[in-house]
């Protein structure tokens, strides 16, 4: 691994287009699944659900200010008090869970907060068994235009072990659905990896995604997160986990039968349709600015990394946005080169050489060239052009080869 300068990062100096994507995090569940570690949490009750929303309404209002002033160099000052945004993803726990009149109050808020582009994709995750045509309708009418479904697997065995609340037959109404009512552009959630699914059980799960005919399907292999009740039950011998050589072979059966179906593996995980990249996750990768909202939400706007307090009553009766956030990052330059490296290198394309040395004024073989020649021997880089990216080898061991572009 490699050090570098301490010095700030000046606003801008990560590759970005100036136009903000924006997450917003609903939390609630029917029923939090096995495997799930993320800040979410089983709360049905109608009224939380409602002062959520209005607290997160606060939060798009309250950091309006503070979005437009990184803005402002590149848009100009009429924009300061309307941010540009092109991208908004609502997601969780279960954001089809609570009604949809409250996703509806959130994006209105949106839409009068910020100036969102004519093009903008606008996401919400959705959850089979907790949506039908009527919600559908609601969210088509206030702007989504894309949903990504957790559909996770098609096989009865599967959903059980996942602890999952739907059926097969739940995704196929969910797709169904969506498309009733116009939503077209959809994402299909698939989990490999899973004890007792096998090859056999995970090529049937990619053949009942494909034919939906989504635009986007994510790949992810199970992982047995410490504190979940899947740990806990491993932990206690119920299961015995997927070897590592298994699940290389899932991953690789997904990547090639995707590619057979006209998918493109343009990330880690995810695949799409020509042009059906998700637009919001790839700012994410490409270090472009976006802002968090909600519980445990994450930004990266103006040189910062901020995260909002996963507690839910902390959240809800926080009284400014200060109140709302506990853990801040200003990003130096260092920071900033080395996650455009290992973010970078996440998407099959790779990275931009010429790119790195433009945004940062810095060459890149000065500064990462012997730990980029040593992966390249070991055959998990390869450069082309003046691209650099992963191997076939290198998408199997890509952990490794982050770390060694993470700072001491």
């Amino acid at each position: 691994m490699m050090t570098t300068s301490d010095e700030k990062a000046p606003y801008g100096a990560a590759p970005a287009t100036g136009a903000l994507g924006l997450y917003i995090h609903i939390p609630f569940c029917v029923r939090k699944c096995r495997y799930c570690d993320y800040t979410s949490c089983e709360v049905g009750d109608k009224d939380v659900h409602f002062a959520y929303a209005l607290k997160v309404i606060y939060e798009l209002r309250a950091k309006r200010a503070a979005l437009a002033g990184v803005q402002a160099p590149r848009f100009g000052a009429l924009d300061c008090e309307a941010p540009v945004v092109d991208t908004v993803y609502i997601g969780g726990g279960t954001p089809s869970f609570i009604e949809a009149g409250f996703v509806t109050e959130i994006l209105d808020a949106v839409y009068t907060t910020y100036r969102v582009t004519d093009d903008a994709e606008v996401t919400i995750e959705v959850n089979p068994g907790t949506v039908d045509e009527e919600k559908f309708r609601r969210y088509a009418s206030s702007g989504i235009n894309r949903i990504s479904v957790g559909a996770q697997s098609f096989s009865v065995g599967s959903l059980a072990f996942l602890g999952r609340i739907h059926q097969a037959e739940d995704t196929v109404k969910c797709v169904l659905d969506a498309r009733a009512v116009g939503i077209e552009n959809i994402s299909l959630d698939l989990i490999y990896g899973v004890p007792g699914q096998g090859r056999d059980g995970w090529e049937k799960d990619l053949a009942a995604a494909a034919s939906l005919s989504p635009s986007h399907i994510s790949i992810y292999d199970l992982t047995i997160e410490e504190g979940t009740p899947l740990h806990a039950d491993y932990m206690r011998g119920g299961f015995e986990a997927v070897s590592e050589e298994d699940d290389r072979l899932m991953y690789h059966i997904a990547k090639g039968y995707l590619a057979e179906q006209g998918f493109r593996l343009y990330e880690l995980s995810n695949s799409a349709r020509p042009g059906k990249e998700s637009r919001h996750n790839m700012k994410y990768w490409s270090m472009e600015p976006y802002a968090g909202f909600g519980l445990g939400a994450h930004s990266y706007f103006g040189g910062l990394r901020l995260s909002n307090t996963s507690e839910l009553d902390a959240y809800l009766t926080a009284e400014s946005e200060s109140d709302m956030t506990d853990w801040v990052h200003e990003n130096t330059l260092s920071d900033d080169m080395s996650e455009f490296v290992f973010l970078g290198l996440r998407r099959t394309s790779g990275i931009e050489l010429s790119r790195f040395n433009s945004c940062f004024g810095r060459d890149f073989w000065e500064l990462y060239g012997e730990e980029t020649n040593r992966l390249i021997g070991r055959g998990l880089l390869e450069k082309s052009g003046d691209a650099l990216r992963l191997t076939s080898l290198g998408l199997d061991l890509a952990n490794s080869v982050f770390r060694e572009y993470v700072l001491e």
